[in-house]
């Protein structure tokens, strides 16, 4: 049965492979221009799931990078206070990406440097959310649109940051079905200076919906002189092994590692899950940790975990839904026999 890998003994090399000395791909080493990675699955940024008690969880299980939530740019600019929580990390927490949105390359260019003060190994940009409220802004996917206006972004960034961390950009495949803006606009950005770029092969009017196309991926892969790093649909290690078999040169997990975070270690490790004893040890650390970080704001933040544990046969029906139900985190502690 998994055990964290981070408790693993050789943790970074491969487990059992066939023919003698044989590495496990998603345990090759990588670098993104000056960051060195010991593996090459990550956690994906994903607003309103990756904060702080998420991330320590998922690198209990083994991801080798993990990233903050979305974070405005334009808060980060004028210091707003909420937004600047955002850029909390603990030393434990390296290497940690934080992930950048907006769509003026000035205030994008003022936030980096800022987050790179803040204890980032990596600026990611976010050119892929499909929401309403941050593509009507001119940011998000839309700048798959303005490729001038994203090569200027990342030019202006990797400039603020004088190659202290790498820059990367989070882009989806393009704005709609059949318009391929995101393979003509990711040339602009590693000529711009993008370090790699990471792709969920969606379309922005797809949202979630239906399967990534990662045949764009690989085509993406082809093309770039960069890593590129795939993201989307990846709910095991065969999906993940066949996304580096076909040319990306990293995998990130996203919603199949959300109330599963020994995902990580079922991949990397090619084992059983953990025992329910182990798994439910998890789920108390995590809470307490969520609580903790958060206070009173955990207890909304911690209900769309509740029915994914179940999902994850962590927690029955009952005990979930009385969680759901749960006033207060004293509540959900005692819930939860903590």
């Amino acid at each position: 049965m998994a055990t964290p890998p981070s408790e693993t003994p050789g943790h970074g090399r491969a487990a059992a492979a066939p023919g003698a000395g044989a590495v496990d791909p998603l345990h090759e080493p990588l670098r993104l221009g000056a960051l060195a990675l010991d593996r090459r699955l990550f956690m994906a940024p994903m607003a309103g799931i990756t904060g702080l008690a998420f991330r320590r969880s998922v690198r209990r299980w083994g991801a080798g990078l993990a990233f903050t939530e979305m974070i405005s740019a334009y808060g980060v600019h004028y210091r707003n206070r909420r937004t600047l929580d955002y850029l909390a990390c603990g030393p434990d927490e390296h290497p940690l990406g934080f992930q950048l949105f907006g769509a003026d390359a000035s205030v994008l260019a003022d936030a980096a440097a800022r987050c790179v003060a803040a204890g980032a190994d990596l600026v990611d940009l976010n050119m892929a959310c499909p929401m309403r409220k941050v593509v009507k802004t001119g940011a998000g996917a839309a700048l798959l649109g303005d490729p001038d206006g994203a090569a200027a972004i990342v030019a202006a960034v990797v400039g603020a940051v004088e190659g202290r961390v790498p820059v990367t950009v989070k882009i989806r495949s393009g704005l709609r079905e059949g318009d391929e803006a995101g393979r003509r606009t990711a040339p602009r950005l590693v000529a711009a200076g993008a370090a790699a770029v990471c792709i969920h092969p969606r379309t922005a009017s797809q949202m979630y919906r239906g399967r990534a196309d990662h045949a764009v991926t690989f085509a993406l892969a082809a093309e770039l002189p960069v890593p590129v790093i795939a993201s989307g649909d990846v709910d095991g290690r065969a999906a993940a092994l066949a996304l580096l078999e076909g040319g990306a040169a990293a995998v990130m997990l996203a919603r199949h590692a959300v109330g599963h975070p020994w995902l990580f270690a079922e991949i990397l490790c090619n084992a059983e899950p953990p025992s329910h004893e182990a798994r439910l040890a998890e789920v108390r650390r995590f809470t307490g940790e969520a609580m903790e970080g958060m206070g009173a704001r955990s207890v909304g933040y911690l209900r769309q975990f509740w029915p994914r544990y179940r999902r994850a046969g962590v927690l029955d029906k009952e005990l979930a839904h009385a969680l759901m139900l749960a006033p207060d985190a004293p509540a959900a502690r005692a819930l939860l026999g903590m």
